[in-house]
């Protein structure tokens, strides 16, 4: 659970100070793990290295990245992107004319 808590910690400081990652769960995940090991931004660092790393579970879980961005967008509305209100406008469209159709 201590882990989970540090991970949500990370994503919100990384979703106040880095915008585009609100949008863009690819980006986040690489800024949570840049985070855990410094060393992931050297031009030195190799493949293998970061392979057998991840393979050893020894950066946080995508899902758990994720799932936490979710949880913190839904208590905060100010850490969403600007995708968040572009896809509701959307769905919200799609969902009045399915209840106009509905109604004739």
């Amino acid at each position: 659970m201590a882990k989970l808590t540090k991970i949500a910690e990370t994503v919100k400081s990384i979703l106040i100070q880095h915008p585009e990652t609100r949008d863009n769960d690819r980006l986040l995940t690489l800024k949570v793990w840049a985070i855990e090991e410094a060393s992931l931004r050297d031009d030195s660092y190799s493949f293998k290295t970061f392979a057998r790393r991840f393979l050893n579970n020894q950066f946080s879980d995508t899902e758990s990245i994720r799932r936490s961005r979710q949880k913190l967008q839904e208590e905060n509305t100010n850490l969403r992107g600007p995708g968040y209100r572009t896809r509701q406008g959307k769905y919200q469209m799609e969902f009045k004319e399915q209840l106009n159709r509905i109604k004739t």
